[in-house]
């Protein structure tokens, strides 16, 4: 059993900013309902994504957590354990929409990040992807004003001085366990592996949202980068602390 230790009035806070960017992202794309949905590393819980949609819509979470650990209360939520740099047991635009929170950030490995942005990019009409803003004024994992612009040794002495996000082992064993685990590419990178979506500031002003909307006109499904003789062999990330 997981046990949140923040105060009550901290958790509610959380979840009203939770459901505002849901709500703010469902406002960016077309919906028909119900919808069917899927939830690109969809973590322990519907804290994200599924607790604040209608339960009429389908729901499939993708990650690569044991069953055992994943409980979302959504009463049509179906849970997948796979690696999202293949997706292949889905046809292309098998969703209404892909939805992908605090994710990609974690994805350091070029190749690996393409995978997954190519198989989101295919399965689903629309897609909203929430990753940190590279010059945000407070950073959602380590909570430093604009962590991600400040030299990496910098970095890393601050998790470690401060023990931020319970790191402070992590990097003193290993110096680059913040680039191995974390990256934020800037806008244009990220326009650049979705060069069809939009990227908007969300409210809060530290994440952007990567949307691709049916608004905007027909789905072209993404050319898959990997080649006829790819193979799938992920790199082993550490629990994801997703806002």
């Amino acid at each position: 059993m997981i046990v949140d230790e923040k105060p009550s009035f901290v958790r509610q806070l959380l979840a009203a900013r939770r459901r505002s960017r849901a709500n703010f992202l469902l406002g960016k794309v077309l919906i028909n309902s119900p919808m069917k949905v899927v939830d690109i590393g969809c973590g322990i819980d519907g804290r994200s994504f599924s607790d604040f949609v209608p339960e009429n819509w389908d729901v499939t979470g993708v990650d690569v957590l044991p069953s055992e650990a994943v409980h979302h209360a959504h009463p049509r939520f179906t849970y997948l354990q796979q690696d999202a740099q293949d997706l292949s047991r889905f046809d292309d635009t098998a969703f209404d929409l892909a939805v992908s929170i605090g994710v990609l950030e974690h994805i350091t490995d070029e190749l690996q990040l393409g995978r997954v942005v190519s198989e989101i990019r295919r399965i689903a009409t629309q897609y909203a992807v929430v990753v940190p803003y590279r010059y945000c004024w407070i950073e959602p994992h380590y909570g430093v004003p604009f962590f991600p612009v400040l030299p990496r040794p910098v970095q890393a002495a601050i998790v470690r001085t401060l023990n931020l996000n319970r790191h402070r082992d992590a990097v003193k064993r290993d110096p680059r366990f913040i680039q191995k685990y974390y990256h934020w590419p800037s806008n244009g990178q990220y326009q650049a592996l979705f060069p069809e979506a939009a990227i908007h500031l969300l409210p809060t002003r530290e994440m952007i949202a990567i949307v691709r909307s049916a608004r905007n006109g027909a789905h072209q499904p993404a050319a898959d980068p990997r080649g006829e003789d790819h193979d799938h062999h992920p790199r082993q990330h550490p629990p994801l602390h997703r806002g």
